[in-house]
């Protein structure tokens, strides 16, 4: 009986060690500091009427294949820069999306990823702009206090960033001890 029971502990220890190792090899853990808990208290806020999302974005098949409702519900205005505003939308699967809507220049745009990526990173996008420079928006998770490109930073406000006239191909976010570099194509 005394050996059996070895074996049965030495069989789960050998599963833990070998899903452990699995977990930082095929995850990455090894080489992403996680900045924060992959919350995003501003989805949390009472809703305003200023959080609902444009007819003209919900007319869009993305919000259809991405967002968890049809009318992009729970969404939350995370920042107003002009006429830029930045939307936090639940998705589809545990996804959550940011949705960058520019009245003046009458764009809009989406990016969807899983909340796990808020834990080190961001879900971003880098728009080129007319001059060759890149518009570079996004949603962090709770934890991340700073997004940096071209030796200039700016502070996240509302689980958000923007950054004007980015010239680089990197972004950091991070928060006072910790950070992480995302390469967002040169």
């Amino acid at each position: 009986m005394t050996k059996r029971r070895l074996q049965f502990a030495t069989a789960v220890l050998v599963a833990a060690v070998t899903a452990g190792l699995l977990t930082q090899l095929g995850l990455g853990g090894s080489d992403k500091v996680q900045i924060g808990n992959g919350s995003v208290s501003a989805l949390a806020h009472a809703a305003r009427t200023s959080d609902t999302l444009p007819q003209s974005v919900l007319d869009y098949p993305f919000a259809e294949r991405n967002f968890a409702s049809r009318n992009g519900g729970g969404s939350r205005l995370l920042q107003q820069q002009g006429s830029l505003k930045l939307y936090a939308v639940p998705g589809k699967g545990g996804m959550l999306c940011l949705v960058e809507v520019d009245s003046a220049a009458g764009t809009a745009g989406g990016a969807c990823a899983d909340r796990d990526v808020l834990r080190a990173g961001s879900i971003y996008m880098a728009d080129r702009q007319e001059d060759g420079s890149r518009l570079v928006v996004g949603l962090v998770g709770d934890g991340h206090t700073y997004a940096e490109a071209d030796g200039r930073q700016t502070p996240v406000q509302n689980n958000a960033f923007v950054l004007n006239d980015v010239e680089g191909g990197d972004l950091t976010v991070g928060s006072p001890s910790a950070s992480q570099q995302v390469d967002i194509g040169g």
